[in-house]
């Protein structure tokens, strides 16, 4: 069922993605910009080779260096995300050679990989950039809700390092992945919860949201709808809200709108499309079956006439719509309805 890939699409792509350096999803999500890399995991080596003497000859820094860059990272070094671990390397190498480290850094990955040094200078150099921006609109990027400034940063990054982006960001998509996965399972589990109260279901359907994205990310899947959509496309919901007469089914409607986080503004409003979804489905409905009628009795140009004029009756300017709608074989009016939803 759509509901169970929503979740998904909105948490990688809004969804979805974001661009700049390396984030940790609750950064990514909730907090500030970090680095634009994965931390080399042991760097204990690096601090080794540059604790030595400062003076020490140049030429045999740039081969521990590179020996060093070997044994770390040479198994997988074509690979994007290898690279990249090596902008932290050369951020530690400046620390100690303020003056000579951007060299000793291209001398040493020349030494170490001559057949990719131009590639790996040249991410790099894209890391670069990327930290200047993250920099440039650090206070900005922070005052944003955490979806836009999510999507902000990767259609930098993607500007910047195209789709090699989401290899170096691999890591930080496949959290969000896991974390769609598990939120895909609790609505196929929801989806066919059949025996739990509509306050139940919307109730564990929060709960796993805020578990998962945490309550500030939850309230935005909640301001774009989302959540509510989710809720609103169950099965299990939507047996429920069939069987109420329909004033009761609007107020259970409105209330579950009010446990999920809506605004009473939100509550308000969206009553009102409620309301007018409600007549377009009566029109459609009251149309369905008189044009069912016709089709009995009426066959060729006589049933033709008879549907343009049918239509235009029930649809007005929209009826050459729905007449394309149904040569192409759409009969919107025969789909499932959904309440809260369509």
């Amino acid at each position: 069922m759509k509901t169970k890939t929503l979740f998904a699409s909105i948490a990688i792509a809004l969804t979805i993605g974001a661009g700049g350096g390396y984030l940790a999803l609750s950064q990514a999500l909730g907090g500030a910009p970090g680095l634009a890399v994965p931390q080399e995991p042991d760097p204990s080596m690096t601090a080794a080779i540059l604790s030595e003497p400062a003076n020490q000859d140049p030429s045999q820094l740039i081969l521990k260096l590179a020996v060093h860059y070997l044994e770390h990272y040479g198994e997988t070094i074509a690979e994007p995300v290898t690279q990249a671990r090596l902008y932290n390397e050369r951020r530690a190498l400046l620390d100690s050679y303020p003056s000579s480290g951007y060299e000793l850094f291209e001398d040493a990955v020349t030494t170490a990989f001559p057949n990719l040094a131009s590639q790996i200078l040249t991410l790099i150099a894209n890391l670069d950039r990327y930290h200047d921006w993250l920099d440039d609109h650090e206070f900005r990027l922070q005052g944003l809700p955490a979806l836009e400034r999510r999507a902000e940063i990767w259609q930098q990054r993607e500007a910047i390092f195209g789709t090699v982006a989401s290899e170096i960001w691999a890591e930080e998509e496949n959290v969000v992945e896991e974390q769609s996965e598990v939120f895909q399972q609790e609505l196929a589990r929801l989806e066919e919860a059949e025996e739990l109260q509509l306050t139940e279901l919307a109730y564990q359907l929060k709960t796993t949201a805020d578990d998962l994205y945490g309550n500030r990310l939850t309230r935005q899947f909640v301001g774009s709808g989302a959540l509510g959509h989710a809720l609103f496309s169950m099965s299990s919901v939507q047996s429920q809200l069939a069987g109420l007469p329909p004033e009761a089914r609007q107020q259970a409607i409105n209330s579950l709108r009010q446990q999920l986080g809506y605004s009473k503004h939100a509550i308000e409003q969206l009553a009102e499309q409620d309301q007018a979804r409600e007549q377009k489905w009566q029109n459609g409905r009251a149309y369905t079956t008189e044009r069912d009628a016709l089709r009995q009795r009426l066959s060729g140009e006589a049933l033709d006439a008879a549907l343009s004029s049918l239509r235009e009756e029930h649809f007005g300017m929209a009826a050459p719509t729905i007449a394309r709608e149904e040569k192409e074989g759409f009969y919107r009016f025969e789909r499932p309805r959904q309440y809260g939803v369509n």
